[in-house]
């Protein structure tokens, strides 16, 4: 009978448990600030320079930046205060310091030049210029369509480069080097002689 025990004693010991230890998570910043179905003004020396009105806005002060995140629309003006281009996109954020504004997901801009499609845009307050470095799409007032791996263009998209340029033009354009090696005309081949 004393053996029962002397068996079942180790089977019932007690066993000291580590304490589990929760694993270590980065500190979560909250926004300081949310929005929903408003807007933001964007100013240069008290002249509106872009609206931006959203579905959704996270702002976090420390690092001065607005996010949306469900739906943006930023409608642009020129020192007149007239319209000068919207963009339409999923997401975006607006950085306060430089009034940068970038926008992410079936990214639209419509001008009066012309409609642009792209995945990520972003506007340079500095610089008025405007940029993407992925594949883009543009529609002219002609009907003109053009593609490329990126562009970059002034803020009313009048003046634009785009890289890897291919697309359909509906009217003849002479993109031979012929063009560039012409002869000069009588008039003025007398007017280079001494």
């Amino acid at each position: 009978m004393l053996l029962l025990p002397l068996i079942l004693l180790p089977s019932l010991s007690c066993r000291r448990q580590e304490p589990v230890k929760a694993e270590q998570q980065p500190a979560q910043k909250y926004p300081d600030q949310e929005g929903w179905n408003s807007m933001v003004t964007s100013t240069i020396n008290g002249r509106v320079e872009a609206i931006v009105h959203y579905g959704h806005m996270a702002r976090f002060h420390e690092s001065r930046l607005a996010l949306f995140d469900e739906g943006v629309r930023v409608e642009f003006f020129d020192e007149h205060g007239r319209a000068r281009s919207v963009l339409t996109a999923d997401r975006g954020e607006l950085r306060e310091a430089s009034n940068d504004i970038s926008a992410f997901g079936r990214v639209m801009v419509v001008s009066d030049t012309l409609t642009l499609w792209t995945e990520e845009l972003r506007y340079e307050q500095k610089t008025e210029k405007i940029r993407s470095d992925v594949e883009v799409r543009f529609v002219t007032l002609t009907g003109d369509t053009l593609f490329g791996s990126g562009f970059e263009s002034d803020s009313r998209l009048r003046n634009y480069h785009i890289r890897d340029l291919h697309g359909l033009a509906h009217r003849r354009v002479d993109l031979s080097l012929d063009r560039f090696n012409k002869p000069a005309s009588a008039d003025s081949q007398k007017a280079q002689q001494p």
